[in-house]
């Protein structure tokens, strides 16, 4: 099964679907885009012809159905999640879903009770854990909680004088998410959970990838439509801060990362260039090319993002053609794909599997819940530890 092409089927057949995934469906080896279905038929032949599908629905039902089916790609609004990833998972299908995994945490134990009970793949669409960039600023962090700063302070009043104190053990991550609030689409000012579930789900999820312990408290402060502070409190006493903004201007990088531990500092810019300080052993400045932009700009990292985007006010400005619509960087879109097509042909592991996505769906729902209560609220451990239960044996001994 390794070299054979997953034949599949995507749902849903927006600006995402066509924006990214029917893309990598069809430029990977891996896949082969052989359905697509959305309720508007127009916009399922405007795919399929585009992208090279074979079949086209209006009807998700006659994708699961479908035996020519190897999996499912579902780009649909949160209003079909359960359903959906239900019914394929239980036909055999792995799925692969766009975030958020689902918008009650009944939903989202009804998923992953159907993931354990088929023991189908699922994995969501946190692709930003993909992302090269991530993956490099993820390993500095990891190696500064293990070794810390290869030398002292500049100025070290500490040394010899005392032990570390319980706040220098613990890590520190802040993640800034500027946003422009004219580029969304209308349900997200009218949807129950707002833009905290529907888009922070995915900072959320890095927040408890990128930690070494697990969240005990979360605390929101703002509307869930937007402009809010979210606090996440972790079990050894660490933090993360994720601040958004609905009112910035898409010119200026979306997202900065900054993580401390040990010591050593290291920051993400816009996935394009990784700055850190006091690992010795490791570069400085790493630079990571944009994904879309590139072809304005001779420079690397933070100068190409910013000089791209100059160049390009300027063609919108004198009314010229546009090359691209926008300049942006590679958030791991393609990888993520890619490496849960590898994992469902038996070469690798899940990137984003379904229990790291029910834990984020439960503490994201508890942050929109704080938020309206105006109150930090407890994660408890049924929030994001799920015994793994062998149906099969159970059924032989209990039934």
């Amino acid at each position: 099964m390794k070299d054979t092409p997953l034949r599949a089927a995507v749902i849903g057949c927006g600006a995402l679907a066509n924006g990214a995934h029917l893309p990598t469906l069809q430029a990977s080896p891996i896949f082969d885009p052989h359905m697509v279905c959305d309720v508007q038929r127009e916009k399922a032949e405007y795919a399929a012809d585009k992208w090279g599908a074979k079949t086209i629905s209006t009807n998700w039902r006659e994708v699961v159905e479908n035996s020519d089916i190897d999996l499912v790609v579902l780009c649909t609004h949160i209003d079909l999640r359960s359903e959906a990833i239900c019914a394929a998972l239980e036909a055999g299908k792995p799925v692969y879903s766009e975030k958020p995994l689902a918008s009650t945490r009944e939903e989202t134990m009804r998923i992953l009770r159907a993931a354990d009970d088929t023991a189908t793949p699922l994995c969501v669409g946190h692709n930003r854990r993909s992302s090269p960039a991530m993956q490099e600023f993820k390993r500095l962090f990891e190696k500064a909680r293990e070794v810390g700063a290869d030398r002292g302070a500049i100025v070290d009043r500490v040394r010899g004088l005392r032990e570390p104190i319980r706040e220098e053990l613990q890590t520190q991550l802040f993640i800034r998410i500027n946003d422009d609030s004219r580029t969304w689409k209308h349900w997200a000012f009218w949807d129950e959970h707002g833009i905290m579930l529907s888009e922070m789900t995915h900072f959320v999820d890095l927040a408890m990838w990128l930690m070494p312990s697990y969240p005990v408290e979360v605390y929101a402060c703002g509307s869930p439509r937007g402009n809010f502070t979210e606090i996440l409190k972790y079990a050894d006493g660490s933090q993360t801060t994720l601040m958004h903004s609905m009112v910035g201007n898409f010119d200026y990088p979306k997202e900065l990362f900054e993580a401390s531990a040990l010591h050593v500092s290291v920051c993400l810019d816009h996935y394009v260039e990784i700055r850190q300080r006091g690992l010795e052993s490791e570069p400085g400045t790493q630079y990571f090319p944009l994904q879309v932009g590139m072809e304005l700009t001779d420079k690397q990292g933070m100068p190409a993002f910013w000089e791209a985007c100059d160049k390009l006010q300027e063609l919108r400005g004198s009314g010229g053609e546009l090359p691209i619509p926008n300049v942006s960087p590679n958030k791991g879109h393609r990888e993520h794909l890619e490496s849960f097509g590898r994992h469902v042909r038996g070469d690798g592991p899940n990137p984003c599997p379904a229990r790291d996505t029910a834990a984020v769906t439960n503490v994201t729902m508890k942050l929109v819940q704080s938020a309206r209560e105006g109150r930090p609220l407890p994660v408890l451990p049924e929030d994001i530890d799920f015994p793994k239960a062998n149906w099969e044996e159970m059924r032989k001994n209990w039934f």
